[in-house]
This record gives structure tokens, sequence and C-alpha cells, in this order.
């Protein structure tokens, strides 16, 4: 296993519960990818390091529903 293989894990605590707690609260996909983007966290580090989480993001939809 080389550094690249256990990304996930070199984050820090808190960058992983602020990254669990955001994504938890995102109402859609895209806003997923943004915090993904925000961490530099690539979809299959995401899938790795946070696995239950990555299953519960493939319910949500794409966009946000529009503001009323």
């Amino acid at each position: 296993m080389n550094e690249d293989d256990c990304f996930p894990l070199l984050l820090s605590g808190r960058e992983r519960s602020e990254i669990d707690v955001t994504i938890r609260t995102a109402a859609s996909r895209a806003e997923v990818a943004d915090v993904l983007d925000r961490y530099a966290l690539s979809e299959a580090d995401f899938v790795a390091g946070f696995p239950d989480l990555a299953k519960a993001v493939q319910e949500l939809p794409d966009e946000s529903p529009p503001a009323v």
C-alpha cells in the first residue's frame, strides 16, 4: 500500500468530521461534489474513506431543488 492508497486516512479527525457533517446535510450530489473538490478528495478516495456515507449520497438528487 502506498501513500495514495490511504489518502482518506491522512485527513485529520476534524477534517473527516467536517466532511461527514457537510455531506450528510447536502441536498444534492452537486453539493457533495463541491465538498470533495474543497478537500481535494477524489470519488474513489471518498468511497474508500467513507463507504457508508458514499452509499447515502447515491440517494441524493443530481441538483438541488429550486429555492422558493
